[in-house]
C-alpha cells in the first residue's frame, strides 16, 4: 500500500479560440392608444460607426489591427475566423475598413493641424501598389507619404496615400507648416522648403548607413579601414545622444556644443584630408561625397535641442508597413488604400502615445460617431486617452462577454 506524501505540479500552455458574440440591441417600440392617427415609434440606436452593417467597434478594431498592424491579408483572416465557426468574407472586411477610413477622417484632420502646430517636421515616402486606379496601369507604383510632427513626447503619425511622388504632394504636405523639416537627400523636399522658407536639416542616420555599406564590402581583416574610422564617429555622435536623451531642449543644446560640435569639426577635417585618397565611385567614396555635400544640414541639429539626430520616427513608422506589404501586397482601389492609410495613421499615433492600437481603435469606433462637436471628437485624440482608461471602457461595456 502507498501512502500520499505529496504532489507534483506541472503547467502547460493552453490557446483558446478566439470568443465570437452576436450583440442584440433590443430598442423598445410604443404607440400612444389616444393617438390612433399616429404610427408607432422606436427607440433610437445607438451610433454606429458603420450603420446597416452587423459590425460592432470591438469587431472592426479586430481587423483593423490583424491587417494593418500585424500585416495579415484579409482572406488569411477570413480563414481563421472561418476556423471559429464564423464565415467573414474578405469583400466584406475591405468594405468595412473602407468605411472605417471614412470615419475617422474627421480625427486625421486634427491630427494634420496638431502636426503642423510643431517646430519639427519628419517626412518619408515609400511604395505601395494600387489595382484599379483611373488611367493607371495595375504594375505602376503608388505611394504612402508619411509624416511625423508635434509634440515630440505626445508625437502624431501620418499616412497619407497619393499616386505621384511628385514636389506637388510634398508641398501640399508642408503647407502650413513652420518649422524644422528632417528628411533624406532627395532634392524635392529641399527644393520645397526653399519654396516654403523652411529649414531642412538632412537624416545622419543615412550618412552612416553609407558607411556601413563600404565597411561590408571592405575584405575581413584585422586592419582597422577607413569606413571603421568613419563610423566611429558616427558611435560617438549618437552615444552622446543616447546619453542625453531625457535631458531638456536647453541641456541637449549645450552639451551638444560643447561634446558633438567639436566631434563634427574633427570628423570633417578627417574626410577632407582623405577624400582624395579614395576611388569617388567606391562606396566609401560616395560616402565620403554624400556626408561633405550635406555637412551643415547633417550637423545642424547640433544647434538646436529640439532637433533630432536623424529621421527615425518616419522610418520606423514606414518599418511595418514594408513587412506587411510583403504579405498582402497590393491594394485593389484607391479608395482601400486612402482608407488604409488613415487607419496606419491612428495605429501608429496610437502605438507611440503608449497606447494599444486595439484597444485604441475599438474606443474610437465606439465613440467617434457620437462626437457632434469638435471637442467630443478631440476627446479621441491618442493624446487624450491613457492605456487604462481604454481597458476599463471595453472590458465594462455591456457586450463584453464575463
Amino acid at each position: 500500500m502507498l501512502t500520499e506524501i505529496d504532489e507534483v505540479v506541472s503547467t502547460q500552455l493552453s490557446v483558446i479560440p478566439a470568443q465570437i458574440t452576436v450583440i442584440e440591441n433590443c430598442r423598445k417600440k410604443y404607440r400612444c392608444d389616444n393617438c390612433k392617427n399616429l404610427a408607432p415609434v422606436t427607440a433610437p440606436l445607438p451610433a454606429q460607426p458603420l450603420p446597416k452593417s452587423n459590425a460592432s467597434p470591438s469587431a472592426l478594431a479586430y481587423i483593423a489591427t490583424a491587417k494593418f498592424l500585424y500585416g495579415l491579408p484579409f482572406y488569411r483572416l477570413e480563414k481563421m475566423l472561418q476556423r471559429d465557426d464564423y464565415i467573414l468574407p474578405r469583400a466584406t472586411q475591405a468594405n468595412w475598413m473602407i468605411g472605417c477610413g471614412h470615419l475617422v477622417q474627421p480625427l486625421i484632420n486634427l491630427l494634420v493641424d496638431y502636426q503642423h502646430a510643431g517646430s519639427v517636421m519628419h517626412i518619408d515616402e515609400t511604395t505601395v501598389q494600387v489595382l484599379n486606379e483611373e488611367g493607371r496601369e495595375a504594375h505602376n507604383k503608388s505611394y504612402f507619404w508619411v509624416t511625423v510632427g508635434g509634440d515630440p513626447d505626445k508625437p502624431a503619425y501620418r499616412f497619407h496615400y497619393n499616386p505621384s511622388r511628385g514636389g506637388a504632394v510634398a508641398r501640399d504636405l508642408l503647407e502650413g507648416f513652420s518649422g524644422t523639416v528632417i528628411s533624406d537627400d532627395w532634392s524635392v523636399y529641399g527644393g520645397i522648403c526653399a519654396t516654403l522658407q523652411l529649414a531642412h536639416i538632412a537624416c545622419n542616420d543615412h550618412a552612416r548607413r553609407k558607411f556601413k555599406d563600404a565597411q561590408k564590402q571592405q575584405p575581413k581583416k584585422s586592419a582597422v579601414t577607413k569606413a571603421d574610422m568613419a563610423l566611429n564617429y558616427f558611435s560617438k555622435l549618437y552615444a552622446i545622444e543616447k546619453r542625453i536623451k531625457a535631458l531638456s531642449c536647453d541641456e541637449k543644446k549645450a552639451i551638444r556644443q560643447a561634446e558633438s560640435a567639436p566631434i563634427w569639426d574633427q570628423f570633417i577635417e578627417w574626410l577632407e584630408k582623405h577624400k582624395n585618397q579614395v576611388t569617388p565611385e567606391s562606396l566609401f567614396g560616395k560616402a565620403m561625397q554624400y556626408t561633405l555635400k550635406l555637412q551643415q544640414k547633417l550637423r545642424y541639429y547640433c544647434t538646436d535641442g529640439a532637433l533630432p539626430i536623424s529621421n527615425e520616427k518616419a522610418e520606423n513608422a514606414i518599418r511595418p508597413f514594408a513587412i506587411a506589404r510583403k504579405n498582402f501586397m497590393f491594394f485593389d482601389s484607391p479608395k482601400g488604400a486612402t482608407a488604409s492609410a488613415n487607419l496606419y495613421s491612428l495605429i501608429m499615433s496610437a502605438k507611440y502615445n503608449n497606447l494599444d492600437p486595439y484597444y485604441y481603435l475599438a474606443y474610437v469606433f465606439k465613440y467617434l460617431p457620437r462626437a457632434t462637436t469638435v471637442a467630443e471628437i478631440e476627446k479621441c485624440l491618442p493624446w487624450a486617452l491613457h492605456s487604462d482608461e481604454l481597458s476599463s471602457d471595453f472590458k465594462n461595456d455591456p457586450s463584453y462577454p464575463a
